[in-house]
């Protein structure tokens, strides 16, 4: 996906969100977050009903650890070379784990995906935690390489930090 394009999408997809959510993004309690994340493909022990999961990492940051990832929904997209999915992403990081409900586009043709990603739970540092990311990259036949970004929001601002 063309970096514009991203950008315009982000910005559609803040439009959407509750305007609470909305008045987090300019709380001093938010810390804002970009890295690299890496995912690969695996069968064994997967818990999405299609057996499409990922394991993986983000490189570094707030939510710099491992990653899972299972599809909980997969529908066409708007052309044939377009899939939509939903998911449920797992991040473990050494502070605690952060649950994220993920919803994208895989552009086939293009190797290409994007997501917006809305924090549901966490534990340890993030327990109480809100915020919505962003993610973008390509596929490969093993997985995905790409950006996480967007903004973590804690209760009283105090409960998290970067590594």
């Amino acid at each position: 996906m063309r970096p514009v394009t991203a950008v315009a999408v982000c910005a559609m997809a803040i439009g959407v969100v509750p305007g609470s959510a909305r008045a987090d993004l300019l709380s001093p309690e938010c810390q804002v977050f970009s890295a690299p994340i890496v995912t690969s493909f695996f069968v064994d022990g997967c818990a999405s009903p299609f057996g499409i999961c990922t394991a993986g990492s983000i490189d570094g940051g707030l939510l710099g650890g491992s990653t899972t990832f299972a599809v909980t929904d997969i529908q066409p997209g708007d052309s044939v070379d377009q899939l939509q999915y939903a998911g449920e992403l797992v991040i473990t990081t050494p502070n605690g784990v952060l649950t994220i409900h993920d919803k994208g586009v895989l552009n086939q043709s293009e190797a290409t995906f994007f997501e917006i990603d809305q924090i549901v739970s966490g534990t340890g540092s993030f327990e109480n935690v809100t915020g919505l990311l962003f993610s973008q990259g390509t596929s490969n036949p093993t997985g995905f390489e790409g950006i996480i970004a967007g903004h973590i929001c804690g209760a009283g601002g105090s409960n998290i930090s970067s590594r």
